[in-house]
């Protein structure tokens, strides 16, 4: 049995998935892998020790939710020095977020009392 050209093409054969690209109702999408992203890896002890212990105090009191005004107060420096810590941390670790500095660093810090 020969398929008719001009008739319909059966959902199965609408819906179907080629090498590297997906066709859903006559649109061709291309298909990206998506990175596997659920749990992100922990900072290695190795990344962790280039860390100074003013560094590791300015990333625990970020652990524990702080501010750059509440963590200047806390640790009696400048709200800019913060912010130079902050930066070196994010350089030695790879990051360039607060919250991928948390990830990489929580089980290696303890947190600080609350203000």
């Amino acid at each position: 049995m020969v398929p008719d050209p001009g008739a319909p093409a059966a959902p199965q054969e609408q819906n179907r998935v080629l090498a590297g690209e997906l066709i859903l109702n006559g649109q061709r999408y291309h298909l990206v892998p998506a990175e596997d992203s659920a749990s992100p890896a922990p900072a290695p002890a190795s990344d962790v020790r280039l860390l100074t212990s003013r560094e590791l105090q300015v990333v625990s009191c970020v652990c524990a939710g702080w501010g750059n005004k509440q963590i200047a107060t806390k640790l009696n420096i400048s709200t800019w020095t913060v912010a130079a810590h902050l930066r070196r941390i994010f350089v030695k670790l790879g990051v360039d977020t607060r919250a991928a500095m948390v990830s990489r660093c929580l089980g290696a810090v303890s947190l600080p009392p609350a203000p």
